[in-house]
């Protein structure tokens, strides 16, 4: 599982930005919000990611046929699940799933204990919205969730280059996901921020 996700790239060059940048995966956003590129768009962005960095589809709430079209018309490698999806529903996906986990309370994460995932994905609550929100919930919520959680538990929610390092030494955390942390306007990378973000998330997993 990756240790450093850029996700909601939406742009051939943040692309490759993010694959030069040494990043480990790369997230498109299939179903709702700013970010949203269509099936066609993420097949040719997914085209230009190295084979050492994954491709990864953000999905919310969509039927499990569109699910496994989309894997496979855009090439996705790993899922990333923001939705209300069953545990059934994961375990028909074809490839591994990363279940995000809205944090509303401390212990929003025991629902979960029984999925069938390769990886849980922390994120912030926020009604309405999905992911992308820039808000960050308490580090003493993900690390409790490190330690119960059965499969790698990665962070979102309100990272960006100046936090990331911090967060990642309190949490525990094996991976960390960012998206509006690392933007100029949504789905529009920052360079600076990109490669800063990374060195400095690496830094901490060396660490």
């Amino acid at each position: 599982m990756f240790r450093v996700k850029i996700c909601g790239v939406t742009r051939p060059q943040d692309v490759r930005l993010i694959v030069k940048a040494g990043a480990d995966a790369i997230g498109f956003q299939m179903s709702q919000g700013p970010r949203k590129i269509t099936p066609e768009q993420a097949r040719k962005l997914v085209k230009l990611v190295s084979p050492w960095v994954t491709p990864v589809g953000v999905l919310v709430n969509e039927p499990l046929a569109k699910a496994k079209r989309l894997i496979q018309y855009c090439g996705f490698q790993v899922v990333q699940l923001h939705g209300d999806e069953t545990a059934a529903y994961c375990e028909k996906i074809p490839v591994p799933v990363i279940k995000a986990i809205r944090m509303k309370s401390p212990t929003t994460y025991k629902a979960f204990k029984k999925y069938q995932a390769a990886a849980y994905l922390l994120d912030s609550f926020h009604k309405g919205v999905r992911g992308g929100t820039g808000k960050s919930f308490q580090s003493s919520w993900a690390k409790k969730a490190v330690r119960e959680l059965p499969d790698p538990v990665l962070l979102a929610g309100g990272l960006n280059p100046d936090n990331v390092f911090k967060t990642i030494r309190a949490s525990h955390v094996f991976g960390v996901d960012v998206s509006s942390g690392v933007e100029i306007s949504p789905g529009i990378k920052d360079p600076k921020k990109v490669v800063q973000f990374i060195r400095n998330a690496k830094k901490a997993f060396r660490s």
